[in-house]
């Protein structure tokens, strides 16, 4: 299979301006500074859009999220929302990055045999 058979999806962040700024500086080219319902809005956007490969959000974006939304994005293989504490620390109700991939690809990528 050649390079441009490989379907590319796209890393997106929402967020406050800090947590943009870092992943612009990362190379990240798509991205929205947006909080409260205005970044909710935006995440169920882009999870029906279907084009966006994982979904970088402020961790207190996720604990204030509506539970239907919520519900979705635990269902849903993909994209992955992959909440990141905010300067204020972690929250510590946010699922955790290993939980996250083990439950897109079904199977723990850490576990030892």
């Amino acid at each position: 299979m050649a390079n441009e058979d490989v379907k590319k999806e796209k890393i997106v962040v929402i967020g406050d301006s800090t947590l943009v700024t870092g992943f612009k500086l990362a190379g990240v080219t798509e991205y929205y500074v947006a909080e409260g319902k205005e970044a909710e809005d935006k995440v169920a956007e882009l999870m029906k859009a279907g084009n966006a490969g994982v979904i970088i959000v402020n961790e207190d974006l996720m604990v204030q999220m509506d539970w239907r939304l919520k519900r979705k994005i635990e269902a849903a293989a993909k994209p992955i929302v992959v909440p990141v504490p905010s300067r204020k620390g972690p929250v510590g109700e946010a699922e955790s990055l290993r939980e996250m991939v083990k439950r897109a690809l079904g199977f723990d990528l850490m576990q030892k045999k």
